[in-house]
């Protein structure tokens, strides 16, 4: 008979997803209001676009340190002090100064991240039984998506740039506290697990399928955080759409992605078609979403981009899950006790890919060609991910 699972499990996932969305809200209020940062910092928009993206770049090479140091120090104290890190960053994101201040205050956000991000997982996994670890992923990844979007809405509305990252670094700081008080590596009992990262990380790069993967969540954040990050002001210069109106059209795509991530997975498993799931979610964002950024129009835009949302939102946790189903495919290098390693290059991956598509592709291309050829490009990035998943990755059944 097997222990019954900890009541403590939902608030130890409650903090978890604070402090992500937290995290990624404080961070995305920066989109919205490009055009005021640009003149207050004296900062030209390829600047913009490197501070932005930099947490992505940090976060992705830090990930796997970051999980080794968790396998030292505990989930708990690795994760507490990555918060805490993070809020030090918007402390001295609230400081002003040039582009040097805010770069070293993006980057320390990074840092947080990278402490973050691959230790959350490690959390579902030990707090929740088997039956419940794709509710409780979904779940925490919706944090950080709804963080990303709500950033982009409320930027607005701040008191001011100084007010507003003095509350965010509080509130985030906060959340450190409460994470260290509430959270213990693991339930009443029950121990983590022996993790051999350095092992899984060998096998990983030796698995052709691992690094399909890899590549594909590469290009799909390559795409879409280029995307994200000029929308906003895109609206605005091309359109005339008020910045507060365009950073909340912006939001729709991770706002109703938040349901496609937890839809479009369980519609696919159930069908067992994740590889034809993965190629509608991902093709079928840009190909909505183009012709609706042509339109120009408001109400078109908000119902367009909440659908084309709904599509992308579903790409990535099909993507994500591959790790898992490798042991099942013949002749694959990562066996059950390498996945850890498997899904650690695939988080270093997607975030790197996050750096790189805005200030070394999309960013450059729209300074020479405009925003829709910018945005045409990044959109078949995004989709590049479906289609290098569907035609060279082997089916594997459910």
């Amino acid at each position: 008979m097997t222990d019954a699972p900890s009541q403590r499990r939902w608030a130890v996932l409650a903090i978890a997803w604070a402090a992500f969305f937290s995290i990624a809200m404080s961070w995305y209020t920066m989109p919205t209001l490009q055009p005021q940062l640009l003149e207050s910092y004296g900062l030209s928009p390829q600047q913009f676009r490197t501070a932005l993206t930099i947490p992505f770049l940090v976060a992705g090479l830090l990930s796997i340190p970051g999980g080794m140091l968790a396998d030292r120090l505990g989930i708990k104290r690795a994760a507490s002090m990555g918060i805490a890190i993070a809020a030090v960053g918007f402390l001295l994101r609230s400081l002003g100064g040039g582009f040097g201040l805010l770069l070293v205050a993006m980057i320390t956000i990074g840092v947080g991240l990278g402490m973050v991000m691959p230790n959350l997982p490690k959390l579902v996994n030990v707090w929740f039984p088997p039956e419940e670890t794709g509710l409780a992923t979904g779940i925490y990844n919706t944090g950080m998506m709804a963080g990303l979007s709500t950033g982009l809405v409320i930027a607005p509305s701040l008191p001011s740039w100084r007010t507003g990252n003095l509350v965010f670094a509080g509130v985030v700081l906060a959340l450190a506290l409460a994470f260290y008080l509430i959270v213990e590596d693991a339930p009443p009992g029950k121990s983590l697990p022996p993790a051999n990262l350095f092992e899984g990380i060998q096998r990983a790069v030796r698995s052709k399928n691992a690094w399909i993967a890899a590549i594909a969540v590469f290009a799909g954040f390559s795409g879409m955080v280029a995307i994200q990050g000029e929308f906003p002001v895109a609206l605005n210069e091309v359109y005339g759409i008020e910045q507060a109106t365009g950073g909340q059209i912006a939001s729709m795509i991770t706002y109703a992605g938040v349901f496609g991530s937890l839809s479009i997975p369980t519609i696919a498993n159930r069908l067992d078609r994740r590889k034809a799931a993965l190629v509608i979610a991902a093709v079928g964002f840009g190909v909505v979403e183009f012709p609706v950024w042509l339109t120009g129009n408001t109400s078109v835009l908000f119902v367009g981009t909440a659908v084309a949302g709904y599509l992308a939102g579903g790409a990535l946790p099909i993507i994500m899950e591959v790790p898992a189903w490798l042991p099942r495919v013949a002749n694959d290098p990562v066996e059950t006790q390498h996945v850890g390693g498997a899904s650690g290059l695939m988080t270093a991956m997607m975030n790197i890919g996050g750096f790189v598509g805005l200030p070394l592709i999309i960013g450059p291309t729209i300074g020479a060609y405009g925003y829709t050829v910018g945005f045409g490009v990044a959109m078949f990035i995004f989709a590049f991910q479906g289609l290098g998943v569907f035609l060279s990755m082997p089916d594997v059944a459910t």
